[in-house]
């Protein structure tokens, strides 16, 4: 493998290594841990772009970046499956220009290096924190993932997995100027978007809880349909609904803004005359 020193800026040109192997079931298929390590050390130093499973034949597919062919060729050489017998063993250079890249050209930083691994939580300041919590579980459907009653920390989320909103009330206890700068962002828009599998739906659960509609369901040139809402601060969100959804129906036409008419039985007399 190669060194523990980690290189400066990484190559953007891709090579693409596959072996086609056809029966999974080979008695000298080099060891899985040997792979996965020759794998995470390709990681580690910024190389590894992709790896997986080849179908039709079956095989292993690995992408990775290098400055030329002839380095590709290097970096492999303690590849486990470089001296796999009666395989399909290739490295060719992925042409991005051709056929695309699927992938970011520029390399993360290296394993260990501080790069970001997960969008974990985004924070929401509310006026009345029992209150917030009530509508994000019941309206929007969020579950509690972490609840402190000493700190009153609360923590809501879609699912697991998910990246979660936390719920903030400020403290006078906090001193200046944090407890102003956190209560001015009470009631603006969070930039937060959310997915749903009908807006229209979404749009009348909201008005049942007499939530605010800042806009109503409106078709957009990207093609999906979105929905802007408020919780009970006043806090933006928007909900849309791609169009690669099959259930996705055409946003309505706005109807018109018209005064009412008040009818008096004077008005109502004249219009029979």
């Amino acid at each position: 493998m190669e060194s523990d020193r980690r290189p400066g800026p990484k190559p953007k040109r891709l090579y693409l290594r596959s072996v086609r192997i056809g029966d999974p079931d080979r008695d000298d298929l080099p060891n899985a841990r040997d792979v996965r390590a020759f794998v995470l050390n390709l990681d580690r130093v910024g190389r590894l772009v992709s790896h997986g499973v080849l179908t039709d034949p079956w095989g292993d597919l690995l992408v990775l970046r290098a400055a030329d062919l002839a380095e590709a060729k290097r970096i492999l050489r303690l590849d486990p499956y470089r001296a796999l017998e009666s395989a399909a063993y290739e490295i060719l250079e992925w042409n991005p220009t051709a056929l695309g890249s699927g992938v970011n050209l520029e390399p993360p930083p290296a394993r260990g290096s501080g790069r970001l691994t997960q969008l974990q939580r985004v924070a929401v300041v509310v006026a009345d924190l029992e209150r917030a919590l009530a509508w994000y579980r019941d309206v929007l459907g969020l579950a509690v993932r972490v609840r402190e009653p000493e700190t009153g920390y609360v923590e809501l989320a879609l699912g697991k997995g998910t990246s979660a909103l936390s719920l903030v009330a400020p403290h006078e206890a906090w001193g200046e100027p944090y407890y102003s700068e956190t209560r001015a962002r009470i009631g603006t828009a969070t930039g937060i978007a959310f997915q749903t599998d009908s807006v229209f739906a979404l749009e009348q659960r909201l008005l049942h809880a007499d939530s605010r509609i800042t806009q109503t369901p409106e078709r957009q040139p990207w093609g999906g349909v979105t929905l802007r809402f408020t919780d009970p601060d006043g806090n933006e969100f928007l909900a849309f609904q791609s169009d690669n959804d099959e259930r996705a129906p055409p946003a309505r036409p706005r109807r018109a803004e018209v005064a009412p008419v008040r009818w008096t039985r004077r008005a109502t007399r004249a219009k029979r005359l």
